[in-house]
């Protein structure tokens, strides 16, 4: 039981000790704590990155080319070095040891695991040199540095992991007495020791551990985890958009939702707390107003599901035996030879004949040495199969076999996905489900919707992490620019206007299509934005791209020269013969929007798979010229014309595996594209090899306060009542601007101001050369003056940029306040159609782009 003494022990991740800004929070933290009394112990992780960067420099000097990567992991620290306004030569001893292992290792062209501990160690190492001059520089008291292998032990054992140590964290006299006279501490996550001095590792997130082992060991009052988000959510809000932060767990889930894959708090952190009784608090370094989640030993809402997590690049074993069955023992000798080669299992699955596990990466490191002999090992007694890149997605909650018949529901989403090993923990905290890695994204967003988006309110379920953005100006959901003001003002410091994408946002608008269980397929339309570095996110969150030209195409190979070509989707109207024959040579599927190319080129389709687009004659949109489908719009096949293209498809034996449509773009009804799955599963019938329907892109985005957003599960509900009246197709969807039209925004400076009569006329570096949608759609922008965005407004303001055409205008009479040369005018919602159809006319150049 914790004694009632002053120490608080905070944690800060990699992230809270990488900027200026964050040590500045982290000083104001721990005055806060001195103003109420409190001596602060700090346990910190390695500057963002570094970790990493070590781990891939030792393979590098195995190699010999390890100099530009050391001098970059040096530059880091140099960087940070200049911010914190600390001597520039600090850490030159420090730089020279590591350079010294280096060498050693490029020489010898071996490295041991001792060796390798000893590398990475360097990151806590030198962060906390740095860390205590600045800390030093803000506070008259003397602030204590530690290092942690004089106080963190590993558990004595036969043979030492020095990569994934345990440590002993029984009350400890000698620390007691080392910081007895101090009341700030700083010292190392990470890292610890042998008793013979030998540098070892607490495995990869360990610096939660490293905190967990102190607060014990000193009996703190508290243990805080400070990191980047500001607690524990029921899913990771950088997969579910509507993830909400969990207040209270009591140590038992916390335990489980870590053990499962929730990154925010290492499992083994837990332990240490429970059995002294600290509390653990999850705070965020960037928000440390908000509370957070607070894990105690409190029990709270039995019988219900508080998150859905998972675990990634999870290894599955599979041992498979005739002779196992009713065998004696085979069980226990299966398992010692696991206990041999040092492989913790997690999960286990049985049957007659065959026993699968998973390995648990996150507490162990399993290298593929050690794989290759315990596959050995086994081979003597069975077949052994190992299954890499597979996800344990999992549904936590106490007692959850008492809410079997609530998340039954929840067993249709794994109708599609392989379910390789389920798994219902003996502690009756959680269900797991493990599947290949691909499709766990959707699974979770699937699950979670279901599971608790769609429950009732519980008292310990706090915000979504966008309500905890909440602006109090404005009484709304803080937008994405308004918390990241000082990044785009610094990015205008250089320039006079530029477009500014948020890739976080990028991501979270990709998440929520990726909720739509019914869809199976989800591809970003390039059009909307080619910038190399949204198209990188919109790949590594797993969507594909639907393309309307060649240039489009090479540009995503070029990109992603190893991208599965299924993933591409080319969807080109009026192009040029040769056009379709460079795409068909490449192996990427394509839509034809016209019979033409069928009547008249039908042998560069002979033998192919072909998608054909269909007119659902009705257009929607918020403008004519957004309107895709009726005789007014030039894209898209008429259905009277379809049965024309049977006998040209039969005799050339062209395969039409997929239907395609697309009525336009800013639709806000959540039905529409249940009404265009139904007119393409009805046309289908005509054509027998259909597998596909592609059901276009066209989701609006809300742009008036007024409107009303979309709302992903009831798209997908309605999706789901049309896939289980045709279950034989696969629906795929291909949104631009809903995906990146509100992550981008455009940013130019104020050149003139000028009243005319009764118009106020703000002009802009830039105009219709870099924003085209308002002059050819009359498309509304939300406009804002984002160096006065709390000044009262004065005027209605007509903004305009420096083009000579009447039709230079991004917005028309708009509240605006008094606005001189120099301010910085924001343009919401340009993240979509804007810099993709930018010009040069006035031989003025558009806006240029930054990704943050």
């Amino acid at each position: 039981m914790a004694t009632n003494n002053s120490w608080q022990l905070l944690k800060f991740g990699g992230t809270s000790v990488s900027t200026r800004r964050n040590w500045d929070n982290i000083a104001r933290i721990i005055k806060r704590k001195q103003a109420k009394g409190k001596k602060v112990f700090v346990v910190h992780s390695a500057v963002s990155s570094v970790s990493n960067k070590l781990d891939a420099l030792i393979e590098l000097a195995l190699k010999g080319e390890y100099i530009g990567a050391f001098e970059e992991v040096v530059d880091i620290h140099q960087k940070l070095l200049t911010e914190l306004e600390l001597p520039h030569n600090l850490l030159d001893e420090e730089y020279g040891f590591l350079k010294r292992l280096l060498d050693g290792i490029s020489l010898l062209g071996e490295v041991t695991e001792r060796v390798r501990a000893l590398v990475m160690s360097q990151g806590e190492l030198w962060a906390t040199k740095a860390g205590q001059l600045y800390l030093s520089n803000q506070f008259e008291e003397v602030v204590l540095r530690l290092d942690a292998r004089d106080y963190l032990f590993a558990h004595e054992t036969p043979s030492i992991d020095y990569l994934c140590a345990n440590c002993e964290f029984e009350r400890d006299e000698a620390l007691l007495n080392a910081i007895e006279d101090s009341s700030i501490i700083i010292s190392q996550g990470f890292i610890a020791s042998t008793r013979d001095n030998e540098t070892v590792l607490l495995g990869r997130g360990g610096s939660d551990s490293s905190a967990a082992y102190f607060a014990a060991k000193i009996e703190a009052e508290r243990l805080e985890i400070w990191t980047d988000v500001p607690g524990i959510f029921t899913a990771n809000p950088n997969q579910v958009a509507n993830a909400r932060l969990l207040k209270q767990l009591n140590y038992e889930e916390a335990q489980e939702m870590a053990s499962a894959g929730a990154k925010v708090l290492h499992p083994r952190a837990i332990r240490p707390a429970k059995i002294s009784q600290i509390p653990i608090y999850i705070r965020s370094t960037v928000d440390p107003d908000i509370d957070g989640t607070v894990i105690s030993s409190t029990e709270n809402s039995w019988g219900m599901v508080k998150g859905v997590t998972a675990k990634e690049e999870i290894t599955l074993v599979s041992m498979e035996s005739q002779g196992m069955w009713q065998q004696a023992g085979f069980l226990a000798d299966i398992f010692a030879i696991f206990k041999r080669h040092h492989v913790s299992v997690d999960l286990v699955s049985t049957s007659e004949t065959n026993i699968t596990v998973s390995l648990d990466n996150l507490t162990q490191v399993v290298s593929q040495k050690r794989l290759a002999g315990l596959v050995k090992g086994l081979s003597a007694m069975c077949r052994v199969e190992v299954m890499h890149d597979c996800s344990a997605v999992s549904i936590v909650g106490k007692n959850v076999r008492a809410i079997l018949h609530k998340i039954a529901p929840a067993f249709s989403i794994f109708e599609t996905y392989k379910v390789y090993l389920l798994s219902q923990a003996a502690s009756d905290l959680n269900l797991t489900f493990v599947i290949d890695q691909e499709h766990s994204s959707k699974v979770i967003a699937s699950l979670h919707e279901l599971l608790i988006t769609n429950n009732p309110n519980s008292e310990i379920l706090g915000p979504t992490a966008k309500e905890l953005k909440q602006s109090n100006v404005t009484g709304e959901t803080k937008k994405w620019w308004q918390a990241k003001q000082g990044i785009i003002e610094k990015c205008l410091s250089e320039r006079d206007s530029a477009y500014i994408y948020d890739l976080e946002s990028v991501r979270n608008n990709i998440q929520n299509l990726h909720t739509i269980s019914a869809v199976d397929k989800v591809f970003f339309a390039v059009k909307s934005n080619n910038n190399p570095e949204v198209l990188k996110t919109a790949y590594e969150a797993g969507t594909g791209f639907e393309t309307v030209s060649l240039g489009e195409v090479n540009h995503v190979l070029t990109l992603f020269p190893n991208i599965d070509r299924s993933r591409i989707f080319f969807t080109p109207n009026f192009a040029d013969k040769k056009e379709y024959e460079k795409v068909l040579e490449k192996e990427i599927r394509l839509t034809l929007d016209s019979t033409y190319p069928l009547k008249h080129w039908p042998e560069i389709f002979a033998g192919k798979e072909i998608f054909l687009r269909v007119d659902p004659n009705i257009g929607k949109g918020h403008h004519a010229n957004v309107r895709t489908a009726g005789a007014t719009s030039k894209f898209g096949i008429p259905m009277d014309e379809l049965a024309e293209l049977i006998a040209v498809i039969n005799s050339y034996k062209i395969k039409v595996v997929g239907l395609h449509a697309h009525a336009g773009s800013g639709i806000l009804s959540n039905e529409h594209w249940a009404e265009h799955a139904r007119l393409l599963a009805e046309t289908a019938s005509q054509f027998p090899n259909v597998k596909y329907l592609n059901l276009g892109g066209g989701f609006g985005i809300k742009e008036r306060s007024q409107q009303s957003e979309l709302t992903m599960s009831h798209i997908d509900a309605s999706l789901q009542a049309v896939q289980a009246e045709y279950p034989q197709y696969q629906l795929w969807i291909e949104p631009g601007r809903y995906i990146s039209a509100n992550t981008g925004v455009l940013v130019s400076k104020v050149t003139q101001v000028k009243q005319k009569q009764n118009y106020y006329y703000v002009g802009l570096n830039t105009g219709m050369n870099s924003l085209m949608r308002p002059a050819l759609y009359g498309s509304f922008h939300n406009i804002v003056n984002l160096s006065r965005l709390n000044a009262e407004k004065e005027h209605l303001a007509t903004i305009v940029g420096p083009i000579c055409e009447s039709t230079d205008k991004l917005g028309v009479e708009i509240p605006f306040p008094k606005t001189q040369e120099g301010d910085l005018i924001l343009i919401e919602n340009a993240g979509a159609y804007g810099r993709v159809m930018a010009n040069e006319y006035n031989m003025r150049m558009p806006a240029e782009e930054v990704c943050i």
